[in-house]
């Protein structure tokens, strides 16, 4: 009798087992911002979202989730919060990361180091901004030229990230209108008229503007929109305003980006996964107050910040899109940031090493 227990206890184990190895489970990262925002809804509204037919089912809330396609679970995800760009692409080289939406530069520096990644898709455009410290009466591209060029030392400009959508915008902006950019803190006006300061996080940004460490910022969204709602600066750009006009505008920022060895291994969660961050994206276009509202509830911001940043949510490949994405190599490699893979390449030279497309619409 205790034999036929143990046995039947041993053939339930194994079941269990075999049942949880064709579950897979997968890495996520997604960043405080949101650029991000599909994500943190899907997480934040969960079975609500039953309709669209891929939705998150909660087991640890903010930590881990089931991911549903039509009533069946196809995937565990393990959720991590990444400071930037540049640290989701340092966790994907050491293969702690399976998984990500986040900064499509920051995933562009890592293939060129040659970690093994593919970019999946888009993600959104555009809700980026600059601001500024309270006592810097700067509105506008015009003002913020005229500023620098008064300067008696190099303006001082904040970023959370070297690998960031805001700086590499930025600096291509500066760079195509002539101002010389640093990162060297004992430069003069002789050597540059812009000294860039890396805050580490998005979270510094506030306190570095606060205590005078910087003059200004540049941000993604809601950061911003926070930094003037709490009146410890306000805004003075959006990035699509940098010239040369109309270069900058619907510029894409974040993407969808996972490894070589997850997409291989694991397509049918890759393609749910990113099914849900699709549906959920169209989603929140068609319901922004109702998006805005999880949003905020998942990141403890106002309501009215969320919605007041200007954005627009999507995966679909568009020529405009591309064309846009290819500004980023052609600025990296003009400011000599790209050592490796992408060196002195077009993005139309390396579609195949940095592009999966297959689970998302492309058009012509």
């Amino acid at each position: 009798m205790k034999k036929f227990i143990l046995s039947a206890v041993l053939a339930l184990l194994c079941a269990g087992s075999s049942f949880a190895a064709d579950i897979p489970v997968l890495r996520c990262s997604y960043g405080i911002t949101t650029h991000q925002q599909a994500f943190m809804v899907a997480m934040s509204m969960g079975e609500d979202l039953k309709d669209l037919g891929v939705w998150l089912t909660p087991v640890v809330p903010k930590e881990k989730y089931d991911l549903m396609v039509n009533g069946e679970k196809v995937a565990r995800l393990n959720v991590i919060v990444t400071k930037s760009g540049s640290e989701a692409t340092s966790l994907f080289a050491q293969d702690h990361l399976d998984l990500t939406v986040n900064s499509f530069p920051a995933m562009l520096s890592g293939i060129d180091r040659g970690t093994k990644i593919k970019v999946l898709g888009p993600l959104q455009a555009d809700g980026i901004a600059m601001v500024s410290r309270n006592d810097i009466d700067v509105k506008g591209w015009d003002g913020f030229s005229a500023y620098v060029t008064a300067a008696k030392r190099p303006v001082t400009v904040g970023y959370h990230s070297p690998t960031s959508a805001p700086k590499i915008v930025f600096e291509g902006a500066m760079d195509a209108s002539g101002f010389r950019i640093t990162g060297d803190a004992n430069a003069t006006k002789t050597d540059a008229d812009i000294l860039m300061v890396d805050l580490k996080s998005i979270s510094n940004a506030i306190p570095a503007l606060v205590a005078g460490q910087v003059e200004f910022c540049v941000l993604p969204a809601p950061t911003p929109e926070v930094v003037e709602s709490k009146k410890q600066g306000h805004i003075v750009l959006q990035l699509g305003d940098l010239p040369p006009e109309g270069q900058w505008t619907s510029f894409p920022c974040c993407c969808i980006a996972g490894t070589e060895k997850i997409i291989a291994e694991q397509p049918r969660a890759v393609k749910a996964y990113v099914d849900l961050i699709t549906a959920v994206s169209k989603w929140c276009m068609e319901h922004k107050h109702d998006a805005a509202v999880a949003t905020s509830n998942w990141l403890g911001v106002p309501v009215e910040i969320i919605e007041g940043a200007h954005m627009r949510f999507f995966t679909d490949v568009t020529p405009k899109w591309l064309h846009n994405a290819s500004e980023y190599p052609d600025v990296l490699n003009r400011l000599g940031q790209l050592t490796g893979r992408l060196k002195d390449k077009k993005l139309s030279d390396v579609m195949d090493v940095v592009f999966d497309f297959s689970f998302v619409s492309v058009s012509q």
